[in-house]
């Protein structure tokens, strides 16, 4: 981080040498033209207008304008075309950027205009116009003006680019972020739709068993106390795991993550099995193949399909008997989680849904590369079907 701090003024430093000494070498190269007359304060002038670079990215109109004052002396400095290029590509204020480009055309083309404008340090070339000396310059005002803006002209349009270029590699990046964040918000409502559903309605169910047995009968202390725990037990993860997303959003930046609690991987699909069969679910789990190494994408997409699963068995079917399956291969893992319709004397309140859950799921299936399937079966169930390469991509 320091060491990139100082890099651009370390180059700035480079070219305010090297151009100092190229203007003053071009001075003493020119003595003979000029007769040795004035040329060691024109060499001062190139040296302190190549050393005024040093400024040309936090002063840049400062610098140009400097410079083109320093044409009156009789010359144009070599640092004029770098200091036009950081103006172009520094500077802004349309008005005041093309006010210095104007003013310094007028002051080389003065120079241009002289009778003697013999330390232009740039060699005159015998298409430029530059080349005349004395009484005897060829060329009207106007065609050494123009002279005189084409020089400029290079450089201006030089750095008017590279700042195009800046700005458009700086709204990419802008529209990359946005994107990412996009994306972390909508990984942030998944995480708090599974934790939401899945730990209320555990509450939910727990709460309406216990009031449904003692409405039927007595229900014994030690009973009422296990299953108040049980809610207090759901309830604390639930708060536990909002916490961690809201976290996320109160940092001011979703793409400042707050470490949220990783569910469970593959392996443990057992714990949210035992979860629902403590709420009075029937859950059959079965399992075949051999224990895979997953990725943490797929894991946590494997658990989320199952939780999201029994959640709307829970909800929708009270009371239905509910089968797991998962069966792993070296390079596809198959969940299908299937329930039966619910028993007609089954009382429940029903849960509100907003129906985001199973599009919640396939963006989680599409976004490591595999397939679900969800769909009402003729028995009067409801079966989800999912397959997930081991080897999928992260969400």
């Amino acid at each position: 981080m320091h060491e990139t701090r100082w890099r651009p003024l370390l180059a700035d430093a480079a070219l305010a040498l090297g151009v100092a000494a190229a203007g003053a070498a071009g001075s003493w190269t020119t003595a003979d033209d000029m007769g040795g007359y004035g040329l060691v304060p024109h060499t001062a002038v190139e040296v302190a207008c190549g050393a005024a670079l040093i400024l040309r990215r936090s002063r840049p109109a400062s610098v140009t304008l400097g410079i083109a004052a320093a044409c009156l002396a009789g010359g144009v400095p070599l640092a004029l075309p770098f200091a036009v290029y950081a103006l172009a590509s520094r500077v802004r204020d349309p008005r005041l950027l093309w006010g210095i480009a104007a003013l310094t055309v007028l002051a080389a083309g003065w120079v241009a205009t002289r009778s003697d404008p013999s330390w232009v340090t740039a060699p005159p070339e015998p298409a430029s116009g530059w080349t005349a000396t004395g009484s005897d310059q060829d060329g009207s005002p106007l065609q050494h003006l123009a002279a005189a803006g084409s020089m400029v002209a290079a450089p201006l349009l030089l750095g008017l680019y590279v700042r195009a270029r800046r700005d458009l590699a700086a709204r990419e990046g802008d529209t990359r972020v946005e994107r990412a964040r996009t994306e972390e918000r909508a990984r942030l409502a998944r995480e708090m739709h599974d934790v939401v559903t899945h730990r209320v309605s555990l509450m939910v169910l727990q709460a309406g068993t216990l009031r449904l047995r003692a409405q039927a009968e007595r229900v014994p202390p030690e009973e009422v106390a296990s299953t108040a725990e049980q809610i207090r037990q759901t309830g604390s993860q639930a708060l536990d795991e909002l916490r961690a997303v809201v976290g996320v959003l109160r940092s001011g930046d979703v793409l400042e993550r707050v470490p949220l609690a990783p569910p469970p991987a593959l392996p443990d699909l057992r714990t949210l099995v035992e979860e629902n069969r403590s709420a009075g679910v029937e859950v059959d789990l079965v399992e075949t193949g051999e224990p895979v190494e997953t990725p943490p994408p797929v894991g946590r997409t494997a658990y989320r399909i199952v939780q999201e699963a029994l959640t709307n068995a829970r909800k929708h079917a009270p009371g239905a008997p509910v089968a797991v399956e998962v069966a792993t291969g070296p390079e596809r893992i198959r969940l299908r989680v299937a329930n039966g319709p619910a028993p007609a004397a089954a009382r429940h309140d029903p849960l509100p849904g907003g129906g985001a859950g199973l599009l919640g799921l396939r963006e989680r299936v599409a976004l490591v590369g595999g397939t679900l399937r969800a769909a009402p079966v003729p028995s009067g169930g409801y079966e989800v079907r999912a397959e997930l390469p081991v080897h999928g991509g992260a969400p």
